[in-house]
């Protein structure tokens, strides 16, 4: 019994002692070794890109343009305007232009066909009268642009432009079948043609709405630049009754206004406005913007949008015929008279003037 009591406090004395003992330090962990640097892989080289070959730009070949006119382009009006707008053209699109004045009937055609053969982009006749000679040399040079003031496109590469002719003209019709007093009005054209026939049945139509007691005296001096004739038979018609004088002849229109003026008698312009001429008696005038017709012909080879093989008719409802500003002796029911027909023709309840006797005979 002693023994196992000295047993059990040796044993109690080593495990005290164990307690006690410090705990062994854990070891500690080694840092790991520093990794060495990566060697250096050399890129791979990029394959040579080649430099595009920018091509020079090419300067835009300049659209070559010939216009030809019947009388001279200093006529203060339906060819100047033509000429005006050429040479504005010119400039904004830098055209290279060539133009002949004063080309007869019995040389249009050669005058065309030189143009044509010199390899010009569009060759313009700026002259009614020329439509035929157009038409009939066009197919010979299919890849040319032709264009004419004309009535008619007889081929692909033709472009026909032209204004009505007479709605203008019924409008100053309007005027001079309020304003006369003698109910007589003196026209002077150039010729008797159906287109002149047709704006003096316009002129007559455009009174008669006004005046049933008016009367048309129709004289024609054959020439877009005899002033002196013009002169001659307006004044022939003054001193036969007529208090208003109607020109549409070219510089012929300048004669007949002339005659008004030395006569003290109203008149009436045409083409372009006249009022310079004679501003107390001018009462206004038959505007045609006839420069309008190269400008669409121009623009429309330019922007692709011109159907060719195409007559283009133009009138009150395009803009390209209207009056000019009145003068003083036009009263506001002359206007109202004239703003009213103006609608009537836009709104197709005007019919077109025969073209092949006076409405009267």
């Amino acid at each position: 019994m002693k023994k196992f009591s000295v047993l059990m406090m040796f044993v109690l004395l080593v495990g005290t002692l164990a307690a006690c003992a410090p705990a062994a330090e854990a070891p500690v962990a080694e840092k790991p070794a520093a990794e060495a640097p990566a060697a250096e892989v050399p890129a791979a080289e990029e394959p040579a890109v080649e430099e595009p070959v920018v091509e020079e730009p090419v300067a835009e070949k300049p659209l070559r343009v010939a216009m030809i006119f019947n009388t001279t382009i200093k006529d203060g009006g339906y060819a100047q305007a033509g000429y005006e707008s050429l040479m504005a053209l010119k400039e904004k699109y830098n055209l290279e232009v060539s133009i002949q004045e004063s080309v007869g009937d019995a040389t249009v055609k050669d005058v065309l066909r030189s143009y044509a053969a010199d390899d010009y982009d569009l060759v313009y006749a700026h002259e009614l009268y020329f439509t035929d000679a157009v038409n009939e040399v066009a197919p010979e040079f299919p890849d040319v642009k032709f264009g004419v003031t004309g009535y008619m496109a007889g081929s692909p590469n033709v472009v026909a432009l032209d204004a009505t002719n007479w709605q203008g003209v019924y409008l100053a019709g309007v005027v001079a079948g309020m304003l006369t007093e003698t109910n007589k009005i003196a026209m002077v054209t150039v010729s008797q043609s159906p287109i002149a026939l047709k704006m003096v049945n316009a002129m007559y139509m455009g009174a008669m709405t006004q005046n049933p007691d008016v009367e048309i005296l129709h004289l024609f001096t054959g020439s877009f630049d005899d002033v002196v004739k013009a002169k001659e038979m307006a004044t022939a018609a003054i001193k036969d009754g007529a208090d208003i004088v109607y020109g549409n002849a070219g510089m012929g229109t300048v004669g007949a206004i002339e005659a008004a003026k030395e006569n003290n008698t109203f008149a009436i312009g045409s083409s372009v406005d006249r009022n310079s001429l004679a501003p107390e008696l001018v009462l206004t005038s038959n505007i045609l913007d006839s420069g309008r017709y190269i400008t669409i012909a121009v623009e429309g080879m330019i922007n692709g949008d011109l159907e060719w093989g195409k007559v283009y008719v133009l009138g009150v409802k395009e803009g390209v015929e209207f009056l000019a500003p009145y003068n003083g002796a036009v009263p506001q029911e002359v206007k109202d008279a004239v703003e009213k027909a103006t609608q009537d023709m836009i709104d197709g309840k005007v019919e077109t003037p025969p073209s092949d006797k006076y409405m009267w005979e």
